[in-house]
């Protein structure tokens, strides 16, 4: 990697503290049987094979060995702070180091002053702990208390007065705090974590490892190194990371694996951001710069390359604009490592007025999507974060993405459910209309066959006692029609449906072991495949033959018919008068009758059917309605569990609510969608108030007709109610089976002592509320979060106290890229890249010199000019940081 480019961000780097010459081992009892060079080029061996970038020399007592490993590490770019291990005069052991330049002459007259024989430099001081923690302090160096809480410890000496010393930045134990805890250690463990009432220091002491290093091999023990965050390392960014060591000193054991998606990198070709080249650090990014020189407008390209839209039409509009002036015909490209993808790195760029182009790690074009790389990915631009605190909807997505609203839903299967009741609901809809329909033909057959009574009272039943058989043949032979065009229809829809082999190829089983398997397989399957097609053509052969014998069978049944039906209609003339007809016309007005009487006749039977499937279905949406009631209480008992999961997570800062179904105006959309008279949405508005009420009760209600609805006493109108009580049988089945949304409301903890005092989002000012809102952003995800200037519409208090406090935790897992103009964010959330952006008219730059962590002094000097608060308010940062 280019060290320019290693250098723009900081991270941990390795450090061995405690590093001892060849001399050394002198000390326990042995002789070195290797050459101070030899053992010199073997501890650098070790440095380079482990990742160790620093080491602080820390002989008893002795600085002659610094020079000669001050070359040889140097060289390799190894860094070397030099310095000694010394006792004071309480006798405890303290390591001075000093910054990388110091000459051997100075080191010599410290330890002159702290009056050490360098002849025997384990002869303790004859100056107090005091005297030499400020001394080193005073002449720019570092001092950390040498093995604590073992012999010739401060701890182990009991010594709190010299443990409470404000120059006393770091201690160094031989193992982990948890593994302190385990090994019994408890006094020293709360006195480690600053909970002892007699030890108490004004800010919290920095743990380290560090192990004397009388061998090499010793080097690649976990706790011979700990880890400092640095933007390049050096001693004065060394001194600067203890003085907030929480976020910038661990220990080896500290550090787990974690997986979480990154943007790598952004670069730009062409456009108002030409030639800049972002390598992002993974934890906390801030860009900052003055006014128009372009942060806002790298955010939007970073949206833009990965197609995410913007919440509002009215944001919309404004990122396209910005993308087109800034953008032009240039391009921009992100390098992403994505979680989902196991941690694989991705290319994507994208040009003005074209789709976003994926590669993977080879070059080759991707069908992944960048949301397919980053699903959870979030982005706000400017004020979109209080477009959010107005529109209740927004703010429900933001909950839900914390409670595995996909997984909930999916496993409550209410979804199915609902399938099946729509299913339901447009059954019963087709057979309540089949069965009015079906009810009106049998009433018309009753009509019929009381008419046909006065014709049998008439006696003209036996006279023409042939007509009613000649038209059942007719209605009984179409009946056979018709089952034969039936039994055609399942035929080809039976030949269609057949599945074939060709998912088995010989590319998808090449690399199979079994392949041999797969390919007998398929060949079962083709046989099987053509045998039933065989059958199929017999069945087919089969069919137009037995049509063709249909069709001859229908021509002989008519032509049979009509002989009879000539012989009926010679029959009329023989039928007495009666009423003034003819004997003729009541023949035909009989003939009619019996036609209609044979045509309706199989309606009986049709209904009585209908009716069962009816019944049955009826029985089946009651069952399903029953099953969904039981759904919808075990879904919203897993998003209860789930918000109180995230209560916890709030830590008190924020208190969600969740209502079950209480978000009513989808209901109300549906109802108005119905165009009843008089009934618009204000007529409607009750249903957001009323406590016992749900979408089947509603349903129900209205079956039971407008003097039910009116005794629920839910606040409705009775020309509301009259106009509900007529809706169509299957608008009350679509509400009834309407899943009402849930409410979810934020509250934000104003308090400023212990005692919460939580106000709703809609009682807040507008910087409440988006802080509100971003103390919920902040919360774990595996995929970034970007935000444009956020401070915009926070109260900066909050921005200090509590996001600030949140974005130093959630860094740690997850990748932040905030572009800003107020120092808290950069400074307070101790940002590993800081990114100062310039611009003239033409463009904008971002040179290797403007970017790195606040560990830099150039960094420093431009965000004093251009952040929030300029100089004055880095000074009062300067006790706090040291800068």
């Amino acid at each position: 990697m280019n060290i320019a480019v290693e250098h723009t961000r900081a991270k941990f780097w390795k450090c061995a503290l405690q590093v001892n010459p060849a001399s050394y081992i002198q000390y326990r009892g042995k002789n070195q049987d290797i050459s101070e060079d030899d053992y010199n080029q073997r501890l650098l061996e070790v440095c380079l094979e482990e990742s160790i970038k620093v080491v602080g020399i820390a002989d008893h007592g002795n600085v002659d060995s610094v020079v000669k490993i001050k070359e040889t590490f140097n060289a390799q770019g190894v860094i070397v702070f030099p310095g000694f291990e010394i006792a004071s005069s309480e006798k405890i052991h303290l390591v001075c180091l000093y910054p990388e330049d110091t000459s051997l002459q100075t080191l010599n007259n410290y330890l002159y002053e702290f009056d050490i024989d360098t002849s025997n430099g384990t002869n303790p001081s004859t100056k107090s702990a005091d005297f030499i923690l400020s001394t080193v302090i005073d002449k720019g160096g570092f001092v950390y208390a040498a093995h604590c809480t073992d012999d010739s410890g401060v701890l182990k000496q009991k010594l709190n007065n010299i443990w409470k010393n404000p120059n006393l930045h770091a201690a160094q134990i031989p193992t982990s705090l948890e593994a302190l805890k385990e090994q019994g250690d408890q006094a020293n463990h709360q006195i480690l974590l600053n909970k002892n009432p007699d030890y108490m220091r004004e800010k919290n002491i920095a743990i380290i490892n560090a192990k004397d290093i009388e061998d090499p091999e010793t080097l690649r023990k976990e706790n011979a190194t700990c880890l400092v965050k640095m933007t390049k390392p050096c001693f004065s960014s060394f001194k600067l990371a203890f003085s907030d060591s929480e976020s910038r000193v661990r220990l080896n054991s500290d550090i787990k694996e974690k997986y979480y998606s990154r943007i790598e990198a952004v670069r730009f070709v062409g456009g108002f951001l030409d030639g800049i080249h972002i390598n992002y650090s993974e934890h906390l990014n801030a860009l900052i710069g003055g006014r128009g020189t372009g942060k806002s407008t790298l955010i939007e390209s970073i949206r833009y390359v990965l197609n995410i839209e913007p919440i509002s039409k009215e944001t919309k509009a404004q990122h396209l604009k910005v993308i087109k002036q800034n953008l032009g015909s240039g391009f921009a490209e992100l390098t992403v490592k994505s979680a989902v993808k196991h941690g694989k790195l991705y290319k994507i760029s994208r040009r003005y007025g074209e789709s976003p182009i994926v590669k993977d790690e080879s070059g080759s074009v991707s069908t992944f999507s960048p949301r397919d790389l980053l699903p959870d990915i979030e982005i706000f631009g400017q004020n979109e974060i209080h477009e959010i605190a107005k529109e209740s909807s927004e703010q429900l997505k933001v909950v839900e993405r914390f409670l595995n609203t996909d997984k909930i839903e999916q496993e409550s299967g209410i979804s199915t459910v609902k399938e099946s009741l729509v299913t339901t609901r447009n059954n019963i809809s087709d057979l309540t209309s089949s069965v009015s329909s079906m009810e009106s033909d049998v009433e018309d057959l009753k009509a019929h066959e009381e008419d046909e009574n006065r014709y049998k009272e008439l006696g003209i039943d036996q006279q023409l006692k042939l007509l009613p058989i000649v038209e059942s043949e007719r209605s009984t032979f179409k009946t056979v029609s018709g089952k034969m065009e039936t039994l055609k229809e399942a035929l080809k829809e039976f030949s269609e449906s057949i599945p074939c082999a060709d998912f088995i190829t010989e590319e998808s089983i090449k690399e199979f072991p079994d392949k041999t398997i797969f390919e007998n397989a398929k060949l079962a399957l083709v046989e099987l495949k053509d045998n039933i097609n065989l059958s199929i053509e017999k069945m087919e052969l089969d069919s137009d033959s037995s049509q063709q014998k249909i069709e001859l069978l229908d021509k002989e049944l008519q032509e049979s018919i009509e002989k009879q039906e000539d012989s009926i209609t010679k029959e009329f003339k023989k039928l007495a008068p009666v009423e003034g007809l003819t004997g003729k016309q009541i023949g035909e007005q009989y003939r009619d009758l019996i036609k209609n009487i044979e045509r309706l006749k199989p309606k009986r039977a049709e209904l009585v059917n209908e009716q069962g499937k009816l019944d049955k279905e009826i029985a089946t949406r009651k069952a399903l309605l029953a099953e969904l009631s039981e759904k919808k209480t075990n879904r919203a008992t897993a998003f209860e569990k789930g918000v109180k999961r995230l209560n916890r997570k709030l830590k008190g800062n924020i208190k969600v609510n969740y209502s079950a179904e209480k978000n009513r105006l989808g209901l109300i959309k549906l109802i108005v969608s119905y165009r009843l008279s008089d009934v618009a949405e204000g007529r409607l508005s009750w249903m957001k108030g009323v406590e016992e009420f749900s979408a089947p009760l509603l349903a129900e209600t209205i079956k039971k007709g407008q003097a039910a609805l009116l005794e629920k006493d839910w606040g409705m109108t009775s020309t509301t109610a009259d106009r509900l009580s007529k809706i169509s049988n299957k608008q009350i089945m679509e509400i009834e089976e309407f899943k009402i949304d849930d409410l979810v409301s934020i509250e934000l903890n104003v308090s400023s002592n212990d005692e919460p005092l939580y106000k709703k989002l809609d009682s807040l000012s507008t910087g409440q509320q988006c802080t509100a809102l971003l103390h919920m952003l902040l919360l774990d995800n595996q995929d970034p979060l970007l935000l444009d200037q956020p401070e915009d519409n926070l109260d900066n208090a909050f921005i200090a106290e509590r996001i600030v406090t949140q974005v130093r935790d959630a860094k740690l897992t997850r990748q932040f890229i905030f572009a800003t103009h107020n120092a808290n964010i950069p400074v307070f959330g101790d940002a590993e890249w800081i990114g100062v952006l310039e611009s003239t008219n033409e463009n904008a730059t971002l040179p290797i010199q403007n970017q790195g962590s606040i560990d830099q002094p150039n960094i420093q000097n431009l965000a004093a000019k251009i952040l929030e608060g300029g100089e004055d308010a880095f000074n009062r940062r300067k006790e706090k940081y040291g800068f």
